[in-house]
């Protein structure tokens, strides 16, 4: 009973969170290939997620989604809208920057319903600056 009390402490703590952090799904945690996994924003919000290798040219070929570069070490190095169109030639330079900053995963969050449910997902998980 006392790890179920500490997991749903962290949850309602009245300490702000300063970033966001991972928090992978229980239910594929038995999986050999992990292909989702869920993000707690600052605001406490949940932001479930796709996870590609930042080679996987699928992570780029979706629109109206957030996408989040991530570090070997489980943190958001950059986030960014694909946007309506998911322009290939910024998306392309936006992979290159991540990977050359150490990014090795995207993870792609698809469940925004519009670009203001997606700029406020951004400024939840974006690293602070």
């Amino acid at each position: 009973m006392a790890a179920l009390a500490y997991s749903h402490a962290d949850l309602f703590a009245d300490e702000p969170v300063v970033s966001a952090r991972e928090m992978p799904l229980r239910s594929t945690a038995g999986l050999s290939e992990r292909r989702f996994t869920a993000w707690r924003g600052r605001s406490g919000r949940r932001y479930v997620a796709s996870v590609f290798t930042v080679s996987d040219d699928h992570a780029l070929g979706f629109t109206d989604a957030v996408l989040l570069a991530v570090s070997p070490d489980r943190e958001i190095l950059a986030a960014r809208d694909s946007g309506p169109f998911g322009v290939e030639a910024a998306l392309t330079r936006w992979r290159q920057a991540v990977t050359q900053a150490g990014a090795r995963e995207i993870h792609v969050h698809l469940l925004a319903e519009d670009g203001m449910s997606r700029r406020a997902a951004l400024l939840d998980l974006m690293p602070e600056v």
